[in-house]
């Protein structure tokens, strides 16, 4: 049977490029596991005068994160950071105090970004967070990050026209597969 793994896309556009990587992803994923896509567009921003009453959008995201074997963060730079709505989610996820669903949850990061540092930075400040004592989450080390998107990187159908980025994309894909295996 497939593992779970929980995807957390960091973009609410119709039209993002984090999106269309994520269909990608999931065209090319090996059969050992199953990307599903959490919605995260309708969540309040995290407010601990919440914990104790939450909204129902808290306590689904919560219980897709219970559910996973494993999870993706996929984010666009904004600013040379990671989304405000993938943030939001990282913290949802990790209250009320003690109470984290991300621990011990395998992760892997993917970046989206128009320029060609492909978000590397994104990639690097998600790690940070993750290894935080309460998101403590082992993180796949080889990210997928994609960059240059004006320049023709997805085509219409939203696949991959650039070999080197198809070679990059199945060795994360597949490799993240492995490491979601062992735990």
């Amino acid at each position: 049977m497939a593992k779970n793994i929980a995807v957390f896309i960091g973009s609410a556009s119709s039209t993002s490029f984090s999106r269309v990587a994520v269909e990608y992803l999931k065209k090319i994923a090996p059969a050992s596991i199953e990307l599903n896509i959490v919605q995260i567009d309708d969540l309040p921003l995290y407010n601990r005068d919440l914990d104790e009453n939450s909204p129902a959008s808290y306590e689904r995201v919560r219980a897709a994160v219970a559910a996973a074997d494993g999870v993706l963060w996929v984010s666009p730079e904004h600013n040379g950071a990671l989304s405000a709505s993938l943030k939001n989610v990282i913290d949802v996820v990790s209250r009320p105090m003690g109470q984290s669903k991300w621990v011990g949850k395998p992760l892997g990061i993917v970046t989206v970004a128009a320029g060609m540092a492909a978000g590397v930075r994104v990639a690097d400040q998600l790690r940070v967070i993750a290894s935080g004592p309460f998101i403590n989450m082992p993180v796949y080390s080889q990210n997928a990050s994609v960059g240059g998107l004006f320049g023709g990187v997805f085509n219409e159908q939203g696949d991959v026209t650039i070999e080197p980025v198809k070679v990059m994309l199945q060795s994360f894909i597949d490799g993240y597969a492995e490491f979601v295996a062992k735990f």
